[in-house]
């Protein structure tokens, strides 16, 4: 909140002056009518006759001064808006891009739905954090200066400071309450965090759960937790009857006592103030507690979204694939050697990979990593990668760990590909490339690949749902062949590409990566004499590493070639 109030007085200062000026003019305008209310009702009450134009004079006054109001108000709220809207924009892009500079296992670990209503929960608690700050708070304190000055103008310093005193009980009790419904509000958010996660991955699979029949069973947890939530939000909403309760006392007390003030005074033969300024101040008094009602009321909206900016900071303060911790850069030109040293990795708890000694791979070496399903390929890759930040420090290239490594030349030299495809949606530039240049091989690539009408025709939907699953594959490999690195790592290239297709697949990778570092997880068993290397696993170990000819005739290769015959059975 510091941060965002921050960034309000120093990069929007003009926006902040401007909220503050009109906040003020409003004010101060508020009191005109009250004020020369009271005189209107003095000139009337008064033994002596009082000429028709002063209160004329009055009248036109009050009606001004409810004209300027008109007038200033729209204004008020066009900068209001806009300060606090500018101010979250500015954080909310901040808070994008911090997420995005995150390890890449966390990208693994969020739930999409539950994460994405924390995020969006969590921008809008800052909103609803700064607008309460600008439009009520600030606001509030300059009130009470402004009315402070009226009362004291007018006799009434001491019921003022009798009436702030209640207000500050009020407050102190409100708080108290507000406080005692938290870990309700925490548990109705924890409920709809859960309900958007649920409704997004039943949601996600609902063409399955069409297909087989089964949207009475399948949606049983979803419709359980509606039922959780709707039972959290009772309590929560019976429990704002305490705070509804307060307000009435205090707004109830606070007017009795200001008036029961006014009669003791009028009826004292004494008055302190005319009965014009009694009607100006009980009009003034009954703004001004209204107010302070309101500011309890937004404090109470407001610390419903505590838990949610706690939760966003929370996210925001995992730690960074780009730290700064990481400065050091590759400066060969020359042939570079990635090196992997004995290590254990483990996913979800459970290991999946054990690597008993040192592997090396050099810069225009082709491999290929190859077992059965679940041996532990994938992660090998990622590893290689350096996406498993546990185990950086055992990966370096040009004898640099990849830990000490800074973020852009890790990602220059070592490009990767991941198994399933992943776009956004739009033209292929957008969401394909996302954005990158194009490089002036890659107009040959996508002809050798017969992407030609997908390229320049057609614009990807949401989950690229309007392409089949080997057109997404062959796309995919064009972010590796337009920027390759000095390794190129890709997980199955050839999955999901139709058998006719394969071999102009494998032909554009090597053509491309001839000179580079390629290495490449595949089962296509057909395509392996091609590499010069090839690694094959199981269990999460390695069994065996040479060249095809030295293995073709491997148990391990012929039980391999057995599993891949039975499945395609």
């Amino acid at each position: 909140m510091q941060t965002l109030i921050r960034t309000a007085c120093k990069k929007h200062a003009w926006l902040l002056i401007s909220t503050i000026t009109t906040v003020i003019a409003l004010k101060v305008l508020a009191l005109a009518p009250p004020l020369l209310l009271g005189k209107v009702i003095d000139a009337l009450n008064s033994q002596t006759p009082t000429a028709l134009n002063p209160l004329l004079l009055l009248t036109v006054a009050i009606t001004l001064a409810g004209c300027i109001q008109a007038a200033i108000n729209p204004l008020q709220i066009y900068f209001l808006s806009k300060l606090v809207q500018q101010v979250v924009m500015d954080a909310s892009i901040d808070w994008m891009a911090q997420l995005m500079r995150k390890e890449f296992q966390q990208f693994n670990t969020w739930r999409i739905g539950h994460f994405i209503k924390s995020v969006e929960r969590g921008i809008t608690a800052h909103e609803q954090l700064l607008t309460f700050f600008i439009t009520t708070g600030l606001p509030l304190c300059l009130e009470f200066i402004i009315v402070g000055l009226a009362f004291y103008y007018m006799g009434g310093a001491g019921i003022f400071l009798a009436m702030t005193g209640m207000a500050i009980l009020y407050l102190f009790a409100a708080h108290r309450i507000i406080k005692w419904r938290r870990k309700h509000i925490d548990a109705v958010n924890e409920q709809e965090d859960e309900l958007s996660a649920l409704l997004f991955s039943t949601l996600n699979t609902g063409k399955s759960i069409k297909l087989e029949s089964a949207e009475h069973t399948a949606t049983q947890p979803l419709n359980h937790a509606f039922r959780q939530y709707a039972k959290a939000a009772v309590t929560v909403a019976s429990s704002g009857g305490f705070l509804s309760a307060a307000k009435i006392l205090f707004v109830s007390l606070s007017t009795g006592g200001l008036l029961g003030w006014g009669v003791i005074d009028q009826l004292s033969g004494e008055p302190s103030i005319s009965v014009g300024q009694l009607v100006a101040v009980f009009a003034i008094a009954g703004s001004f507690l209204l107010n302070i009602s309101a500011l309890t009321e937004g404090y109470r909206v407001l610390d419903q979204f505590l838990a949610d900016q706690r939760r966003l900071r929370n996210l925001l303060s995992l730690p960074d694939f780009d730290d700064d911790s990481r400065q050091a850069d590759i400066t060969s030109q020359n042939e570079s050697t990635l090196v992997l040293q004995p290590c254990t990795v483990s996913v979800n708890n459970a290991v999946q990979l054990n690597i008993s000694q040192t592997m090396t791979f050099y810069q225009g070496q082709s491999v290929a990593i190859t077992g059965p399903s679940g041996a532990g390929k994938s992660t090998l890759l990622e590893t290689l990668a350096g996406l498993n930040a546990s185990v950086r420090a055992h990966v370096s290239i040009d004898e640099v760990q990849l830990c000490d490594l800074n973020a852009q030349t890790h990602l220059q030299v070592l490009r990767y590909c991941p198994q399933s495809p992943q776009f956004l949606e739009g033209s292929f530039a957008k969401s394909v490339l996302f954005g990158m240049d194009l490089s002036p091989d890659l107009h040959l690539a996508i002809k050798r690949l017969n992407l030609e009408d997908i390229v320049s025709l057609r614009k990807l939907t949401e989950n690229a749902s309007n392409i089949s699953g080997g057109e997404a594959k062959r796309l995919s490999l064009l972010r590796l062949i337009n920027r390759p690195g000095r390794f190129n790592l890709f997980d199955e290239p050839s999955a999901s590409i139709e058998p006719k297709l394969a071999a102009p697949v494998w032909d554009l990778l090597f053509d491309t990566f001839a000179t580079r570092g390629l290495i490449c997880v595949t089962h296509d068993v057909d395509h392996l004499y091609r590499f010069d290397r090839v690694i094959v696993m199981q269990n999460g170990a390695i069994i065996e590493d040479g060249s095809w000819q030295e293995l073709v005739d491997t148990v391990a290769i012929k039980l391999l070639l057995t599993d891949l015959q039975m499945v395609e059975e």
